[in-house]
């Protein structure tokens, strides 16, 4: 029952595995929040819409949130409701970056939403945060936020207020080009056309400064709508042709077109038909479509009924082509959508598949646990038996291993003393304690040479032959020795037979490493190689 009970949570941990689906959200989640670093929003909502939001934890739930508003604005109450919560529950957590996401988030959807006061109130909050932090960015974008909702209530001193406030937050003076632009935009929506001038000079004198050629393009919408407010058709010829040198192939159908109107409002009917005729013939639809029309309405007043016929024709034409380019690409994008939700459904079937098919296996594996544990009891109990056995088996040899190290102890000790009778042992002080050490000369005849390499082939397994097996290229007298070397004669007692001093020996000794080769001493010196040989 105990050995049952251990297997218990396994068991228990090998059923939740299998009854746990894949689950894919936070990996959606991860691409999601990826290409929104990118700033690829069409990407992030492709991988938002497949994720399931209430099987994601806490803290994906936020970040699904966060993801989902900074690219689309919410819609409905319940919708606003979950924006509220990331943005505190960032804020407890102490996530600037993330909190700061989620109330520009807000801000734009009280703006959409026309809750002027809401963002009002949130981007007072968000200045004093940003004032606090030093975020001389943050500073300017909530002046900049402030300005578009003054703008939007009519509220022009506020607007141009919160604009100046921008300007004297810019670092790059050249920057301020922009935002004397926009104030001229809202005193033209105030129709204050002096002061409206007087910034769109100072922003057309920086970027004349710094050479922004598009920029100064850019400004002669504003010029243009400025002069025709007020009729100043020679100011606007003049700036028509001034304009020409910083504008682009791209422009050249809209500078016509421009042309075309100031003709028409200065009744010069011949040249405003040649310009309307000229952009006509562009490839941008939507200018030709224009200027198809007001050719179509010059004729339709000069009673030339089958030439405005025919232009009011190709007029609608090309809207027609227009529109259906757009309608074209609203069927692919809802093709799309359906492509894709029709993927996440196959992604769902195949999802609730597989569960069922693991919740089975885990079912199976829950059958087949009690049969497992059956059989490792078993086995177990073998194993048990079967270490016992070899426990035994160990022991035996153990005490083999001993009695036969003992006998290999008697043998050697056996063999020093054969040695050691030997007539030849009798001269070496290193192996005879009653001689002293000295100098003198040991001389070894052919006789006792025979005698030893015969002893420690006898003893040693034919030493002497496998030597020469192993190592042709040693002499009789490597072979005599080595011999002496596997006996232990001293370094002294070496020099003394041979007649040379030590340094000498060591030297014959370095020859025979050579023959005998590196592979076969495996780093070992030669007397250790010599006495495992």
């Amino acid at each position: 029952m105990n050995r049952t009970m251990r297997y218990t949570p396994l068991l228990l941990l090998l059923f939740v595995v299998a009854c746990t689906a894949p689950n894919r959200n936070a990996e959606w989640l991860q691409q999601a929040e990826r290409h929104s670093r990118a700033g690829q929003a069409d990407s992030v909502l492709t991988y938002l819409y497949r994720i399931d939001e209430n099987r994601l934890s806490v803290e994906d739930r936020h970040t699904f949130y966060r993801l989902t508003f900074s690219c689309t604005l919410a819609d409905g109450p319940e919708a606003l409701q979950q924006m509220h919560a990331t943005a505190a529950y960032y804020e407890e957590r102490g996530d600037t970056a993330n909190l700061e996401v989620m109330r520009n988030a807000l801000v734009q959807n009280y703006r959409y939403g026309h809750s002027y006061a809401r963002a009002d109130s949130l981007l007072q909050l968000m200045e004093r945060d940003y004032t606090l932090r030093g975020d001389s960015n943050g500073l300017r974008w909530t002046c900049a936020m402030r300005a578009r909702i003054c703008e939007q209530q009519g509220m022009t001193d506020s607007a141009l207020y919160y604009i100046d406030r921008r300007i004297g937050l810019e670092r790059n003076r050249l920057q301020a080009k922009y935002q004397y632009a926009w104030k001229a935009d809202v005193l033209l929506g105030a129709h204050d056309y002096d002061r409206a001038e007087a910034y769109l000079d100072s922003a057309k004198a920086i970027a004349t400064d710094v050479g922004d050629e598009e920029y100064l393009y850019h400004l002669t919408e504003r010029y243009h709508r400025l002069y025709a407010e007020q009729h100043r058709y020679d100011d606007l010829m003049s700036l028509l042709q001034e304009s020409r040198r910083y504008m682009k192939r791209a422009d050249v159908a809209s500078h016509n077109l421009y042309k075309a109107q100031v003709h028409e409002l200065m009744h010069r009917d011949d040249s405003a038909r040649y310009y309307y005729s000229v952009v006509a013939e562009s490839e941008n639809l939507f200018l030709a479509s224009e200027a198809l029309y007001h050719l179509s309405q010059y004729y339709l007043t000069a009673d030339d009924m089958e030439r405005a016929y025919h232009y009011h024709q190709d007029a609608t034409g090309y809207i027609d082509q227009v529109f259906g380019a757009y309608r074209s690409q609203a069927k692919r994008n809802a093709f799309s959508e359906l492509k894709l939700q029709v993927e996440i459904d196959a992604l769902k079937i195949s999802r609730q598949r597989q569960v069922i098919v693991i919740l089975s296996l885990g079912l199976l594996l829950v059958g087949l646990a009690a049969s497992i544990v059956l059989l490792l009891q078993a086995r177990k109990r073998r194993e048990l038996e079967a270490r016992q056995m070899q426990v035994e088996q160990e022991n035996r040899l153990l005490r083999q291993a001993e009695e036969l190290g003992r006998l290999h102890e008697k043998a050697n000790q056996l063999r020093e003393v054969l040695i050691r009778k030997m007539e030849i042992f009798q001269k070496l002080p290193s192996k005879n304690d009653e001689l002293p050490e000295s100098n003198r000369a040991i001389a070894i005849s052919d006789k006792e040479w025979r005698e030893i390499r015969t002893l420690l082939d006898a003893e040693y397994e034919q030493f002497t032959s496998r030597l020469r097996k192993v190592a042709p290229a040693l002499t009789v007298a490597d072979i005599n020795l080595c011999c002496l070397l596997k006996l232990n004669v001293s370094m002294q007692d070496l020099a003394n037979i041979y007649c040379i001093n030590k340094a000498s020996v060591s030297r014959r000794k370095q020859r025979i490493k050579e023959k005998i080769g590196n592979e076969l001493l495996l780093g070992l010196t030669l007397d250790d190689f010599l006495q495992r040989f």
